[in-house]
């Protein structure tokens, strides 16, 4: 884990944000049929990318560390541990860790993403960001970077 300034989290925060919302946006046309190929990829990776950024605004919020650039699976424990630590049900992790698991195959596959692959990366997405700012409300109640 590395030591990050915690007003950091913000940036943390608004990049997930970002991510989140193109992934939306490319998950949309991917269902519009003709466009699937074209957007399915990006959209499934935007959401791996969009919780592992919500994972470090929550880490480098709540406690100044973040986790590192190689192994983000480490974000995992530690929201775990922070879990824990304020007496928080840790269930959301789970899709944190779900995508996680399959950000390489989601990048690098050789395979065409299915629509049900692509389905089930934006919905751990979108459970993983709403437990998320349930669970840290603090998440929420900071302004936006200009």
């Amino acid at each position: 884990m590395k030591p990050i300034e915690k007003h950091r989290m913000l940036h943390y925060r608004d990049r997930a944000e970002s991510f989140f919302r193109a992934m939306q946006l490319a998950a949309d046309r991917a269902l519009l049929g003709d466009e699937a190929p074209q957007y399915a990829d990006a959209a499934a990776l935007l959401a791996v990318h969009s919780a592992i950024s919500l994972a470090d605004a929550v880490l480098v919020g709540c406690t100044g560390r973040r986790g590192n650039d190689e192994d983000h699976r480490v974000a995992s424990v530690a929201l775990r541990a922070l879990c824990v630590g304020r007496h928080a049900l840790a269930d959301g992790v789970d899709h944190l860790t779900w995508l996680l698991a399959r950000k390489s195959d989601l990048a690098y596959n050789e395979k065409r993403l299915s629509g049900e692959d692509l389905d089930r990366a934006v919905l751990k997405a979108e459970r993983f960001a709403a437990w998320a700012y349930r669970t840290f409300p603090e998440l929420a109640r900071q302004e936006r970077i200009p």
